[in-house]
């Protein structure tokens, strides 16, 4: 598909120039208004979203049938909310490649390779050519659909460029930002039963942005074995948490992480880190337990 999405979006532009220009293009075989050219560019999108023999839009998310084995990997194995266990990148590939059932996870807007030139179509996870879904055809169809957005809702190709005189748009109020008591660059350090526990969380803010009139935080914890003796296990709660968090392995029970599959020890001196993203407060961690 970025053959033809590149095209179509080269045609498209190429219209409006010459639209800009009064212009035609001009052919051995003939000439070709600006509004050919963009019609034609029309047809590309109009195919990609589902008029195509196939009858299936090869946009992921869009119209009733598209591509439900998309070769993609966020896509096609389930999030660590359901599973509740890490998947390795062996174990995705023994595990996950070659299932029959639909991607758990539905990549909405990806554009995937696309039929071949007799216009057939393998609805098949290891048909990567037909079902990986790449930037290099996403990119180029959003500029189409830029395009085409604005010249069928009776805006002049060679005119929507300058905003008229007489529109004056209206201001975008700016949002206050959330206050807080805590800012980004604060760290706190937990010991918790004073110097009984090995274990020792140094909790950092380490970016904030803000979206909308909230106001987001990315959370840092480092788990660090301050004993002389290795940690083969750690039972954490960790309470109001109410966004995303890598970097540890959920029990099924309410609250309670456990490291990681990956770490197996954690050896005097030696650290780890988790990390998640939430708005207000920062969470609560205790350590429950550990070995």
């Amino acid at each position: 598909m970025q053959y033809a999405t590149s095209a179509a979006f080269l045609l498209a532009v190429y219209s409006d120039t010459l639209d800009a220009k009064n212009a035609k293009l001009t052919c051995p075989d003939g000439q070709a208004q600006p509004k050919e050219l963009l019609n034609f560019a029309k047809s590309q999108a109009d195919y990609i979203l589902g008029k195509n023999p196939k009858s299936i839009s090869y946009l992921v998310g869009y119209g009733s049938k598209y591509p439900i084995h998309v070769h993609h990997r966020g896509s096609s194995i389930p999030s660590v909310y359901n599973y509740h266990s890490m998947v390795g990148c062996v174990q995705g590939f023994d595990s996950w490649y070659r299932r029959s059932e639909a991607n758990p996870n539905i990549i909405y807007g990806a554009l995937v390779g696309g039929p071949d030139k007799n216009d057939g179509f393998s609805d098949d996870r290891s048909n990567y050519e037909q079902t990986e879904p790449t930037l290099s055809a996403g990119g180029p169809l959003l500029g189409l659909f830029s395009k085409l957005q604005i010249a069928f809702n009776g805006i002049p190709s060679s005119k929507y460029r300058d905003t008229p005189s007489s529109y004056k748009p209206t201001p975008t109020p700016k949002p206050k930002p959330t206050p807080t008591t805590y800012s980004q660059s604060e760290t706190t350090e937990t010991n918790q039963n004073n110097n009984a526990t090995p274990i020792k969380l140094v909790h950092s803010i380490t970016n904030t942005w803000n979206v909308g009139h909230k106001t987001y935080y990315r959370h840092n914890v480092m788990i660090k074995n301050i004993s002389k003796k290795k940690i083969t296990s750690l039972k954490l709660e960790i309470q109001n948490l109410t966004g995303s968090l890598w970097g540890l392995s959920q029990s099924k029970e309410k609250n309670i992480y456990y490291f990681p599959q990956w770490i197996k020890v954690l050896k005097p001196g030696e650290q780890c880190n988790f990390v998640y993203v939430q708005g207000g407060p920062q969470a609560k961690v205790t350590i429950i337990s550990y070995h």
